[in-house]
């Protein structure tokens, strides 16, 4: 916690003091941003960091927070002419926090509940790991029903739900005086359709909003194409490389295009 305080305090004070102006690049104007450079110089300066590795460092951490962001979210946190532009509080939706840790609420908060077992003498026992299952009665209720079709619920795909599917996610604040929202392109539904046209939209300068109650990427990122795919070539080859080596490298002169 008293990580978490200081690191307030530094985003805090980085947001006070780091200068803001408007910037011209390749004739287009950006409003109210600051240099990724200058930047560095801050929080040297202000003691801080004590180098300008460390100051990218504690940059990169401070991005990772949602404090400020790439104007097209291209780049990290970088020690370069890049511009930079402060996100509003809740701008764009937020994790929960966990009151206990003060670290984002993760799908590991909810497990926890018994464990797959078979019980039985030794001859009779699963071979199958323990896997904790997911607390139903804990989560919030709009969550429950994908918790209820992810199995098994271990690291990977507890992973997998808090990228997708972040527990407790609070919607962003209205940005209009009378309560409401305005957007150029609102996309109901987040799979590959709507991501598509959100990030395409929003690489041109639209506000974006995205409508989705299930998981991110649709059917075919969590179910269908991508899953099926994965599965077929690591059948492929199941006793020459491990998937993510499979992936990377060209093997005895064989290349993917044979199983395309």
């Amino acid at each position: 916690m008293e990580f978490q305080k200081d690191i307030d305090e530094i985003a805090r004070q980085f947001k006070a003091n780091v200068k803001l102006e408007d910037k011209t690049f390749r004739l287009k104007k950006y409003k109210q941003v600051f240099v990724g450079s200058d930047a560095v110089d801050y929080l040297v300066n202000s003691g801080a960091a004590t180098s300008r590795e460390d100051a990218v460092a504690l940059g990169k951490a401070l991005q990772e927070l949602s404090i400020f962001e790439h104007v097209f979210r291209d780049h990290t946190f970088k020690d370069e002419a890049l511009f930079y532009r402060f996100v509003e509080e809740n701008e764009r939706g937020a994790h929960k926090v966990d009151e206990n840790t003060g670290q984002r609420m993760s799908w590991t908060t909810f497990l926890g509940g018994e464990s797959i077992s078979s019980g039985g003498d030794d001859s009779t026992k699963s071979r199958q790991p323990k896997i904790p299952q997911p607390d139903l009665a804990a989560l919030n209720p709009n969550d429950v029903h994908v918790a209820s079709h992810v199995w098994p619920m271990d690291s990977h795909n507890t992973t997998l739900l808090d990228h997708v599917h972040p527990p407790e996610w609070r919607d962003p604040a209205a940005h209009n005086k009378d309560g409401s929202s305005s957007y150029d392109l609102i996309c109901i539904g987040a799979g590959v359709g709507g991501l598509v046209s959100a990030a395409g939209a929003a690489g041109v300068g639209a506000k974006v909003a995205m409508i989705e109650a299930n998981m991110l990427g649709g059917d075919c990122l969590n179910v269908g194409c991508v899953v099926r795919s994965l599965l077929f070539v690591r059948s492929y080859y199941p006793s020459l490389v491990t998937l993510s080596s499979l992936l990377c490298l060209c093997l005895c002169n064989s290349t993917l295009d044979s199983i395309s």
